[in-house]
């Protein structure tokens, strides 16, 4: 019993001493209860962008040149590419409609007062009045759908020497489409899109051969702007399959060449030999599946 009573009697600072690992929990769950509103501050900053989400879709395409390149390449243009839907936006999907509702009750009450000899009625009459306010926001006619995404070609052939073989090209895509839009005389799950759009493409250090020496093409950028046009068929009530056509100009514009070894010189001769711009003008046919973002997230 003794025994016991010593231990109660230990001292709070021994007891913290014995227990290091109560401390540090506490002192971390401060901090996460701390950061918390932060984190779900950033949260909520990201809803916004997640609610525009309308779907997905992934296409491969065939392109062929129809112009830009010096020798005629009639060889296909393999291209594929993946893009998120934001949208559709426009319409009156932003109008904001207000509707009140009134609802009025009365009753009519009689007392009588029988105390004295000549005994009266007195009426009375409550009127009671409910009022509702509502604000909702008027959905459809929204027409405008954005595409952000990638795409990417290992088999852009600019005709054009020394490049007569295939160049990798691709990057960032984005395109606004107007839509859909129903076809006369055809079945309601058919469907057209019409739009514009590009991708933002690059040549990165493209090695070659001119004359006997070896060159090296600096990185390059540019937009290549691009015409849509898209038939879509339902095949289910989230998932649609595309045909899809579009025309594209690609134009690099300021090429820069450098010798591959170090040491060596471009002769004027031969740097008057390679092209100071690539340009291809280009026809492609694309098959896509798209899916909206009920069907990839049920509950979305």
């Amino acid at each position: 019993m003794s025994a016991w009573k010593n231990a109660c009697r230990l001292p709070a600072s021994c007891c913290a001493r014995r227990s290091p690992s109560g401390a540090v929990f506490l002192l971390l769950l401060l901090v996460a209860s701390a950061h918390a509103p932060v984190a779900r501050a950033q949260l909520n900053a990201l809803t916004p962008t997640f609610a525009s989400l309308n779907g997905a879709a992934v296409w491969g395409s065939l392109g062929f040149a129809t112009g830009g390149a010096r020798t005629a390449d009639d060889r296909a243009q393999t291209r594929w590419g993946f893009a998120a839907f934001y949208g559709p936006f426009g319409g009156r999907g932003d109008t904001l409609v207000t509707f009140t509702q009134t609802v009025s009750d009365s009753a009519d009450t009689t007392v009588s007062d029988a105390s004295g000899p000549g005994s009266r009625r007195v009426r009375q009459r409550a009127h009671t009045t409910h009022q509702l306010r509502g604000d909702t926001k008027r959905l459809g006619g929204g027409k405008v759908t954005l595409l952000v995404g990638y795409q990417h070609s290992s088999f852009y052939r600019f005709g054009t020497p020394p490049f007569r073989q295939a160049v990798p090209v691709g990057g960032a895509f984005v395109a606004a489409l107007l839509g859909p839009y129903p076809l006369p005389l055809a079945p309601r799950r058919l469907a057209w899109y019409g739009g514009v759009g590009g991708t933002v493409v690059r040549l990165s250090d493209l090695a070659t051969r001119a004359d006997t020496l070896a060159v090296a093409l600096s990185t390059e950028r540019t937009f290549a702007p691009e015409g849509i046009l898209m038939l879509t068929y339902n095949v289910a009530p989230s998932y649609r399959v595309y045909l899809g056509t579009s025309y594209q100009y690609l134009r690099f514009g300021s090429l820069a060449w450098r010798a591959v070894q170090p040491g060596d010189r471009i002769p004027a001769t031969v740097l008057g030999t390679l092209p100071q711009q690539l340009e291809l003008q280009s026809l492609h046919f694309s098959l896509g599946f798209s899916f909206t973002a009920n069907g990839l997230l049920p509950g979305r």
